[in-house]
């Protein structure tokens, strides 16, 4: 188990939200090794699983908010959409 810090990632539209959702997943499978490895029994190891657990909540929870946004809401109820890589 090492101190891998993360870097925030500031949510300001939908676009962030897949950002977001990749580090969640990268977290997840970080929090997955840290759990089965022996030194997950002990304090420093529950400390760091716990740190990590709450840095995942924490990214939901943003993730949630952003999408609440009146802007994202717009873009996620238009349904499918596509981008325009030559704007």
């Amino acid at each position: 188990m090492g101190d891998d810090a993360r870097a925030p990632i500031m949510v300001t539209g939908v676009s962030s939200v897949g950002a977001l959702e990749g580090q969640i997943r990268q977290a997840k499978t970080q929090l997955n090794d840290w759990t089965t490895c022996v030194s997950a029994r002990t304090t420093k190891g529950q400390s760091a699983i716990q740190k990590l657990s709450g840095e995942i909540s924490a990214d939901k929870e943003q993730i949630e908010r952003a999408l609440q946004t009146p802007a994202a809401t717009a873009v996620a109820a238009s349904g499918p959409h596509s981008l325009d890589v030559w704007a």
